[in-house]
């Protein structure tokens, strides 16, 4: 059988077409694809999650890709996402997770505990990593420490406060051990979402809040409702990051993958230990030039504050056991540490 030029040269093209296309897919077929889900909202500092992303795909030279998304599932909700397969990864904080687990919301950051230097000593070198570990393993999940934010703001007010009694019936916005501490004070707190702090703010249906770093704060619009911001930030002096997954996803990946997921956490560590405050006495200085008044938390409030934290540790403590062991890991810390003096931004 005689073939022309044309047809010769059709089958010629064919051939390394499929050659190529079954070398694309073989390639494919060697790089792991994760999708990882971000609590983090608004987005901090260019993405935390997209420069962990970034740096586990340039550790593993592309053979690792983990897919950044926003909020695909609320935070309640990732325990289950995760062990159905919905999410192969889920990043942001341990607090994220206090509903599923009230022990987990220490691994935030804690009122009156460590700054972000702290914190990170007590995880990495005395046994806070270990006993997060063993709090997570009883929902088979694993997490690695990632990153650390600096000092929270302290809260905005609509109107000045002076003394103890100002925070008895005070309607505001705050989360977890935080909240908690206010409520011993008289307070009534609202978990309210980021979306509807302003409103709720300007409206007067709150008196105050406190949610973010500064500069969240900023993007958030909450110094153009309440004109007065307290320092310091005493329910977070710092807040953990990390990435959470289920434990047999971590017991399957290859050793190089491990590896390229442990060194791009202590590079996002390191990067958010070196960038975070600068960002936050930026926002500080915007502040103050915009008219908001600043003030120092008094004296008075302080002491009364940490005296109901000691308290709702106490009651925490007496009823988890696995919280009541994290919590001697950090005393014990703190006793070689020292106490922790948390600090504005501004003097």
């Amino acid at each position: 059988m005689l073939y022309s030029n044309t047809s010769v040269a059709l089958v010629a093209s064919l051939s390394l077409a499929m050659v190529l296309h079954a070398d694309i897919a073989a390639a494919d077929e060697d790089v792991l694809r994760w999708r990882m889900n971000s609590l983090l909202y608004p987005k901090l500092f260019g993405e935390t999650e997209e420069h962990f992303a970034e740096e586990v795909r340039r550790r593993s030279d592309g053979s690792f890709i983990i897919e950044v998304h926003d909020r695909m599932v609320l935070d309640q909700d990732s325990f289950g996402a995760l062990n159905s397969g919905l999410l192969d990864a889920v990043w942001g904080s341990a607090g994220h997770h206090h509903r599923e687990d009230p022990a987990l919301a220490i691994f935030s950051g804690f009122p009156f505990g460590p700054d972000s230097e702290g914190f990170t000593a007590w995880m990495r070198e005395a046994g806070g990593i270990e006993a997060l570990d063993k709090i997570y393993e009883r929902h088979d999940l694993k997490s690695l420490y990632c990153g650390i934010l600096s000092i929270e703001g302290g809260g905005w007010f609509r109107a000045p406060i002076q003394h103890v009694e100002d925070l008895d019936g005070l309607q505001m916005r705050s989360f977890g051990y935080g909240a908690l501490t206010l409520m011993k004070l008289g307070a009534t707190t609202y978990e309210l979402p980021a979306s509807d702090i302003r409103p709720a703010l300007a409206t007067g249906l709150i008196d105050a809040a406190e949610f973010s770093l500064p500069s969240i704060d900023a993007d958030l619009g909450l110094s153009e409702v309440a004109r007065h911001l307290y320092q310091p930030g005493w329910q977070q002096p710092s807040t953990s990051l990390e990435i959470l997954m289920p434990l047999k996803s971590w017991m399957a990946l290859s050793g190089s993958h491990q590896t390229a997921i442990k060194s791009a956490c202590d590079e996002t560590l390191s990067w958010t230990l070196a960038s975070v405050t600068k960002q936050q006495e930026e926002a500080i200085a915007r502040f103050r030039a915009d008219g908001v008044e600043l003030h120092d938390w008094p004296a008075e409030i302080l002491v009364a504050l940490r005296k109901a934290w000691q308290e709702v540790i106490a009651e925490e403590t007496k009823r988890n056991p696995l919280l009541a062991q994290a919590w001697d890991s950090y005393l014990r810390f703190e006793d070689n540490y020292g106490a922790a003096q948390p600090r504005g931004y501004a003097e």
